[in-house]
């Protein structure tokens, strides 16, 4: 991981809530990009509507009674489960409706609850009224289907039942055919049927009580004796009548089988008619009111849920890849210098330029929202000029005897806001009663001049080549007066005498690094420290001229202005490195626009110092 992200180091609650605030802006845009993503696809995704029915299997008592009935009814089950998932069942519904066999294979489930006897039918389609109906025919198709599998042996074992009705019915038809013929050619033997039928009577009789009685009862033996009185007359008659006897007996036997498979078919056919299913409906399906899918609400949760992740992780990777340095450990670590202050983030009365720095990192302001930072627009009491007093006060205390202090200030590079604590750190300095003086050394860029609307020269050029006497180049509070805007607030600034600028302006640069390099230049500093108490010198950034490394070595020491997260860790340390090798003195580093979430925890207090930016009265005390 990258030095001095934090990320390094075991990281608590705190630091990451730091981190989350310090990269908020990546926060917000992955949360909205992953959201506004949630959102467009669930009101793209078709609607999905769920149909179901329940069902129940019983097996029957004799089976549920028997042994390992338990084990027959989970095996039952779970084959009924199978049968209606099986593409046989999926065939024979795709037939009823109609429809594509792999549209319907793949539009319902079937589960069982449990170990209960209980399945669900469950079909999901985009038409609500289509799956209800669905979802029922396939419960309809699976009773008619197991209704033919219970129903399958009776209709086999009555279809044997009437072909064998059927032939003895012809054999019986053509035995009356027989006897009817055999009468007409035999007028005379009709005294041997009679006989014969009586045998076979009282032969019948005589089962019948050999079933209550013995052979020796007296009412049997009777019997006995009127059958073999009857069979002795039946000798007696001529072989025509033996022959009508059997055709007798024969008939009487193929009526006898006729009339049992009748009774046989009757009975196949009441059973056939009671044929019940195992499969019962508990609850049919109708068609569902709102669509299961897609769950809008859980869908957003979770969106909003990923969204708040992703943004977090970007964050933390944002934060692993960040070379700047943020916190106060990590620049005096980094640089081995002291950090006197720390300016925190103030807010601009302009709301566009404050939204403008803070979400899109817009780092210079044009000269009327600079002018919106000064601490001369916050009320005299306000703790924000107090930042500025403790820079100074932990400035001072770097040097080791009391005289008037000349300084300079500086950046590493461009936009950290060096020429705004130049300014404010000298409004403060006058404020506090101390006779300040503010030079704008920024030859390449000059802009003290157009904040205070002040001539842009004679100024340090011209005080340095000798051309104009240092004191004429001096501005006052007459000059700001005249300059600036808002003159209520300025005048009544308190200390606004005490403070005096001299700018800085060349037409052209080119003879600047000889300028300063001149014996001129200390005897200037040596002139004003007999004039004032402070002295600030605001250079241009040390890593692209030379001019604060020239003006830093005949001041009381160079005070470094870091951004915080502006610049990288190298090339605050190389401009440090770069001060002392010139036999600069590096007083220490001021971090500017420090922002609760780039501190550490115990730093966030400072996010307080954004309520004293507001725009106030001008007459507020």
């Amino acid at each position: 991981m990258a030095e001095g992200s934090g990320l390094g180091e075991e990281l608590n609650l705190g630091d990451y809530w730091g981190i989350i605030r310090k990269r908020i802006v990546a926060v917000l845009v992955v949360f909205a990009a992953v959201f506004a993503s949630t959102v467009v696809y669930t009101k793209l995704k078709h609607p999905l509507f769920r149909a179901q029915t329940l069902i129940k299997f019983e097996l029957p008592v004799s089976v549920m009674s028997g042994q390992g009935a338990m084990l027959a009814f989970a095996a039952g089950v779970q084959t009924q489960v199978n049968l209606l998932s099986s593409l046989d069942m999926a065939q024979r519904v795709a037939e009823r409706t109609k429809a594509d066999i792999g549209k319907i294979r793949g539009s319902y489930k079937v589960e069982r609850l449990g170990q209960t006897a209980l399945m669900t039918v469950t079909v999901t389609g985009t038409e609500p009224a289509a799956a209800a109906t669905l979802a029922n025919v396939i419960v309809d198709t699976y009773i008619e289907w197991d209704l033919e599998v219970r129903s399958r042996q009776t209709r086999k074992n009555l279809e044997e039942l009437e072909a064998r009705a059927k032939d003895a019915k012809d054999d019986l038809l053509r035995l009356e055919d027989r006897q009817r013929e055999f009468l007409e050619n035999h007028q005379t033997t009709g005294l041997g049927s009679v006989l014969a039928g009586n045998l076979l009577d009282l032969e019948s009789r005589r089962k019948e009580m050999l079933r209550k009685f013995t052979e020796a009862h007296p009412d049997v033996r009777k019997l006995d004796e009127r059958i073999a009185l009857t069979r002795e007359r039946l000798e007696a008659l001529p072989g025509e009548q033996e022959e009508l006897e059997r055709l007798v007996r024969d008939l009487r036997v193929r009526e006898a089988t006729y009339i049992a498979l009748s009774r046989q078919i009757e009975e196949s056919r009441i059973a056939l008619q009671s044929t019940i299913s195992y499969v019962s409906v508990l609850s049919r399906a109708e068609a569902p009111g709102r669509p299961f899918s897609p769950n809008r609400p859980l869908n957003y949760a979770a969106g909003a849920v990923m969204g708040a992740f992703l943004g977090f992780m970007v964050a933390l990777i944002i934060e692993n890849l960040d070379i700047s340095i943020t916190t106060i450990e990590e620049i005096e670590k980094v640089v081995g210098a002291p950090v006197l202050g720390v300016i925190p983030h103030f807010g601009s009365e302009s709301r566009w330029h404050d939204f403008m720095g803070t979400y899109l990192n817009k780092s210079r302001h044009p000269d009327s929202g600079f002018r919106s930072f000064l601490v001369f627009r916050q009320p005299p009491k306000s703790p924000v000029i107090e930042v500025y007093h403790a820079l100074r006060v932990n400035i001072q205390a770097q040097l080791a005897k009391p005289q008037s202090l000349v300084v300079t200030f500086t950046s590493t590079g461009v936009a950290e806001g060096k020429t705004l604590t130049a300014v404010n750190f000298a409004m403060a300095s006058a404020h506090s009663g101390l006779k300040t003086l503010l030079i704008g050394a920024d030859i390449r860029r000059p802009s003290l001049h157009r904040i205070f609307g002040l001539p842009k020269e004679p100024g340090l050029i011209e005080a340095v080549t000798g051309r104009v006497p240092w004191r004429d180049t001096i501005r006052g509070t007459v000059d700001y007066l005249m300059g600036e805007q808002d003159l209520e607030r300025l005048s009544a600034f308190p200390g606004i005498d005490n403070l005096k600028m001299m700018t800085g302006w060349t037409a052209s640069t080119a003879e600047v690094v000889n300028i300063f390099s001149s014996e001129r230049l200390p005897r200037l500093i040596a002139d004003l420290r007999t004039e004032f108490d402070i002295v600030i010198f605001d250079c241009p950034p040390v890593l692209l001229f030379v001019d604060a490394v020239l003006i830093g070595q005949h001041t009381d020491g160079v005070v470094l202005i870091y951004k915080s997260g502006k610049m990288a860790r190298r090339a605050l340390k190389r401009a440090k490195d770069q001060v002392v090798l010139s036999h600069g003195k590096i007083l220490g580093i001021a971090l500017n626009d420090a922002r609760a979430a780039s501190m550490e925890p115990g730093y966030g207090s400072y996010s307080d110092y954004g309520h004293y930016a507001k725009p106030q009265p001008p007459n507020e005390s």
